[in-house]
């Protein structure tokens, strides 16, 4: 799966060697008894530059809004993709939405945003 150049464009990593994919995670019970919940992200830029960008993808009519609910369920995808991939690289999370993400007491774990018109220009 190769993201459109204008994604990477609008990242400024058009000119960073990456490998695409999408990845998930059953939830369950581990071998330690603990309920892990399930995971599922979007669109995973693996990067040479060590540096890996978890994207989420988002259709809004407006701006879209992170509530305390979705947080979690962000923060889930990262720890859970960190854990089981044994994962060193650093992690950004990228929301690619309609309009942009509002801004709110729990935006501040979005690291970048694309919006439609970076992928259209």
């Amino acid at each position: 799966m190769t993201p459109p150049i204008d994604s990477k464009r609008a990242l400024g990593i058009s000119g960073v060697l990456s490998s695409e994919s999408i990845w998930y995670a059953k939830g369950g019970i581990d071998e330690n008894e603990t309920v892990q919940q399930g995971a599922q992200i979007d669109l995973l830029i693996d990067r040479r530059d060590k540096v890996i960008n978890i994207c989420e993808m988002k259709y809004s009519s407006d701006e879209y809004e992170i509530d305390k609910s979705y947080d979690g369920d962000l923060r889930n995808k990262i720890k859970r993709f960190r854990d089981l991939n044994n994962c060193r690289k650093s992690i950004q999370l990228t929301m690619i939405t309609t309009y942009g993400v509002k801004k709110n007491k729990y935006s501040n774990i979005v690291g970048n945003q694309v919006v439609l018109d970076d992928l259209f220009c």
